[in-house]
């Protein structure tokens, strides 16, 4: 490697020699490492605003909390609530419907005991019927079909 000589200033050579001293680098190692780094960075040492790193990441932190913020009330928050309002709003139609459904349910409840009944009416319209009419044809129940009937309906 071919070494090259660069002329700098009494006080910044006392600054490069505290400088590698902390960081524990030689003067052409540190040198170097600062060109890398002013490299990959774009630093620009000459518009120095003596602006810190973990400064600027401090700022974009806030700038990014704020922005998580802004969303939060500006999106998820109104969302959370529509869904919420959403469910409330299932929640009352489901109980209409179960209502409406008892409702329902009740009234043909009601219809098929008036139905059974009028049924069970009939039934024992029938049987009355049935006995009239064994009674005539066997009056003093010779043949027995006034009791083989009873026993049937009983």
């Amino acid at each position: 490697m071919a070494k090259k000589s660069i002329l700098i200033s009494t006080y910044h050579h006392k600054e490069l020699a505290k400088l590698s001293d902390a960081f524990g680098f030689s003067y052409y190692k540190l040198v170097e490492e600062m060109i890398t780094y002013f490299k990959k960075t774009g630093i620009n040492p000459l518009d120095s605003k003596n602006e810190n790193p973990s400064m600027a990441l401090k700022t974009l932190d806030k700038r990014l909390i704020s922005f998580i913020k802004i969303q939060e009330r500006d999106i998820l928050k109104p969302l959370r609530q529509e869904v919420y309002d959403y469910s409330q709003e299932q929640k009352q139609e489901i109980q209409k419907s179960y209502k409406i459904l008892v409702e329902e349910l009740s009234r043909i409840d009601h219809h098929e005991r008036e139905r059974a009944n009028t049924t069970l009416a009939e039934i024992k319209k029938q049987r009355k019927a049935v006995i009239a009419i064994a009674q005539l044809i066997d009056a003093k129940n010779k043949s027995g079909i006034l009791s083989k009937i009873n026993n049937i309906f009983d």
